[in-house]
């Protein structure tokens, strides 16, 4: 009997001594730095062997663990190895465990997928590709498209220069609504914060009907949908400017999300202070621009979707001209320049059933341009509705349709009182010749449009697809009505092999002063376009991320009723043009390294009675980009070089004294029959990441024309213009900055 008793105290003392030993551990695995969950990770507790696997969440969990020395393992591809001792002292049911990536640059590799694009004419680049380009200062998304193949070079300017079409020929749009621009003041930012961007849309010319009312391009910015797993945030400080971002759900149920972003810039002080150092002008306040931007997205039911996207940017010069302009006793005095627009874009989005699905937003807003030169001044104030809908139904697997309309409406003052001055080749007479106008006016425009495309395969399998689409445009402006037929062609010759062809019309209104009773010809006509594009993309990586992708591309541009300065009429559609050449992209990509060759060759042609055939005021012969990157670890280096022909100009071969005004007139050369040298950049740009548990610091430095290349610009003339300076564009221009998120 006590031997029994001995027995049975044993076996009962070493149960509870081993229940007394286990414990528990529940946790969570993190990345390191984005507080992304790891998810399907295979976590191990050694020498006990016991394994767990992260869910969704990156949740894991161990209910029995013996209390004793254990070492916990996890090995993740992509990130460095984990390996932790002395976990297993007590329970712990809130265990964090970060791990941290083997690389925090874009250029890690990745898989790749085929990218379905709707039109093959189309590029585009995604927020991880602008981020990191160089020469974008700070990763800009507009400043990253220059990149792209056909965009020329256009110095300090806002506009954005599309294969040598002229700048009021390039239509810019967020989520698919006009906006006025898409740059701040010098064309250094765009006027939304690039984290706010999902991507960048860039149709140069061939482009299906969803587009219109311009004959050079498009260039289209669609914003993100905001973060829904948590509360994200961002910060950064540079040379120029600032600005924050924070985003996240809603609600719990994680329907709704909001993000909210803003940047200020005080570049103005930098060049306030150059000005004290010029006797010639001073700057009253410096020049300034901001921006705010929010985006708020629920998922009402399975489905519907409303998105609505809220956009406000400003920019303001103001300076002193104590000198008169060289040329033209006229210009000096105050200088004030402001231009603002907001827009509030609604969008909801149905899918009516599993092949059919309907699209409808709206633009509302504010247009406001002040330009005030001592006393004499245009200040436009328009209000904006823009209305978009689309029809989008699958009827079988080899045809679908896409029936939408695109309109536009205005309601705007436009005060003026200025001179009517005439210029041609790119040369104005002096301010002060012209005849003085002063007048207010009050309208309302309209620009409607509806469109029909066509998806069709004779079969299944066929590697054809043809494309013919339908446009009809109606101009309030001149009461016109144009129908612009558009036909696009491809062929997959194999998956990694696509042949692409197209033709159409495109048409656009003109500028609101060529049509005024005031200032313009009412009379005038919409000038229009006929693309011819062909071309092809070759992918040689066979689904990884490694090698080479190709494309080539070659366009024609018959540019018809173009309209130019009369002395007569004031405007006419007396011009005639043509613009064709052909472009590469070459991609590649080699573990740690990224290179690409980006080449353009183009001539850019216009017409005017009188003057002949001449180069256009773009005609950029070569443009050529070479980009190159390279990351290891924490750091990423990446640099860009850039060639583009200089820009053609007109000589000046001698002038006429005006005794009336007291200024001289410029008897024009050939037009466009001289050129400016060659524009030549090296851009630079170093990113290094510190990487913390819950949040990551960059530090970066980008440096634009790193060797200080004097890149002619434009021609400044004496007062008789018997002699002239070529005004150089940005030197050297470093900006080092931050940037925090969470």
């Amino acid at each position: 009997m006590p031997a029994f008793c001995f027995f049975f105290v044993f076996i009962f003392s070493g149960i509870l001594h081993a229940q007394e030993t286990m414990i528990h551990l529940h946790g969570r695995l993190w990345e390191k730095g984005t507080k992304r969950p790891i998810s399907e990770a295979n976590i191990f507790i050694l020498p006990h062997k016991l394994k767990a696997t992260t869910n969704q969440k990156g949740e894991f969990n161990f209910s029995e663990v013996p209390k004793s020395a254990c070492q916990m393992v996890i090995n993740v591809s992509g990130y460095n190895k984990y390996d932790e001792k002395d976990l297993c002292s007590g329970d712990q049911n809130n265990l964090n465990i970060y791990l941290e990536k083997i690389s925090y640059t874009t250029f890690e590799t990745t898989v790749s997928a085929k990218v379905i694009k709707r039109d093959d004419q189309s590029m585009s680049l995604t927020q991880e590709e602008f981020l990191k380009m160089p020469g974008s200062f700070g990763g800009d998304p507009i400043r990253a498209a220059q990149n792209l193949p056909g965009i020329g070079q256009s110095g300090a300017s806002a506009q954005i220069i599309v294969q040598g079409a002229g700048v009021d020929d390039t239509s810019y749009g967020i989520d698919g609504h006009r906006v006025p621009n898409v740059f701040h003041f010098g064309g250094l930012s765009s006027i939304v914060s690039p984290e706010a961007v999902e991507r960048i849309d860039y149709l140069p010319s061939g482009y299906g009907p969803e587009y219109g009312k311009a004959m050079g391009g498009v260039i289209s910015l669609s914003t993100k949908a905001p973060a829904q797993d948590r509360w994200h945030g961002m910060a950064f400080m540079d040379l120029f400017n600032a600005g924050a971002l924070t985003e996240g759900p809603m609600d719990d149920e994680q329907k709704s999300s909001l993000l909210v972003s803003g940047r200020y810039s005080y570049i103005g002080q930098v060049l306030k202070a150059v000005a004290k150092q010029s006797d010639d002008f001073a700057l009253t306040a410096a020049p300034t621009f901001y921006d705010l931007t929010s985006i708020y997205k629920r998922k009402i039911n399975e489905q519907n979707q409303f998105k609505t996207t809220f956009v406000a940017s400003r920019d303001e010069l103001e300076l002193v001209l104590n000198k008169a302009a060289a040329n033209d006793t006229a210009l000096r005095g105050e200088f004030k320049n402001t231009s603002s627009f907001i827009r509030l874009i609604p969008q909801l989005s149905t899918e009516l059933d599993a092949h059919t699905k309907l699209e409808n937003s709206l633009g509302l807003g504010r247009d406001a341009i002040l330009l005030n030169i001592n006393g004499r001044y245009l200040d436009i104030d328009a209000k904006v509705l823009s209305q978009r809908a689309e029809l989008v139904k699958e009827w079988t697997p080899t045809y679908k349709t896409y029936l939408g309309m695109d309109n536009y409406f205005t309601w705007s003052t436009v005060k003026v009182n200025l001179p009517n001055f005439y210029m041609v080749g790119g040369v104005n007479n002096p301010f002060s010749v012209g005849d003085q106008r002063k007048f207010v006016s009050k309208g309302h425009d309209s620009e409607l449009a509806a469109y029909l495309r066509h998806e069709i395969k004779t079969s299944r399998d066929s590697r054809w697809t043809y494309l013919p689409n339908f446009r009809v445009d109606r101009f309030s402006v001149n009461s016109s009505t144009t129908a612009a037929p558009r036909f696009q062609l491809r062929y997959q010759w194999e998956p990694s092999l696509l042949l692409r062809a197209s033709v159409g019309q495109y048409v656009q209104p003109p500028l609101p002063q060529e049509t005024s009773q005031y200032y313009g010809n009412p009379g005038v006509k919409s000038p229009y376009a006929i693309h011819y594009t062909t071309g092809f993309t070759k992918d040689f990586r066979e689904g990884t991320s490694q090698g080479l992708e190709f494309t080539n591309n070659y366009f024609y541009k018959d540019l018809k009723r173009l309209v130019i300065s009369d002395i007569q009429t004031n405007y006419a559609n007396k011009g005639t043009g043509k613009i064709y050449g052909g472009e590469i992209q070459a991609k590649y990509r080699l573990n740690n390294w990224s290179s690409q060759i980006v080449y353009t060759y183009l001539h850019s042609r216009r017409t005017i009675p009188g003057f002949g055939t001449h180069p256009s005021e773009f005609d950029q012969t070569h443009n050529l980009n070479l980009i190159g990157g390279y990351s290891q670890g924490r750091w990423a280096y990446s640099t860009r070089f850039r060639y583009v022909t200089g820009n053609p100009y007109t000589p000046i071969l001698a002038a006429t004294y005006d005794s009336d005004n007291d200024v001289y007139i410029p008897i024009r050369g050939a037009l466009y029959s001289q050129r400016f040298d060659a524009f030549k950049s090296l851009d630079l740009r170093i990113d290094r990441k510190f990487i913390y548990d819950t949040w990551i610091l960059t530090g970066y430095l980008d440096i634009q024309n790193i060797t200080n290349s004097k890149n002619s610009q434009f021609l400044e003339t004496s007062y008789d213009y018997t002699q002239s300076n070529q005004v150089n564009g940005l030197p050297i221009l470093p900006t080092i900055g931050v940037k925090g998120e969470f």
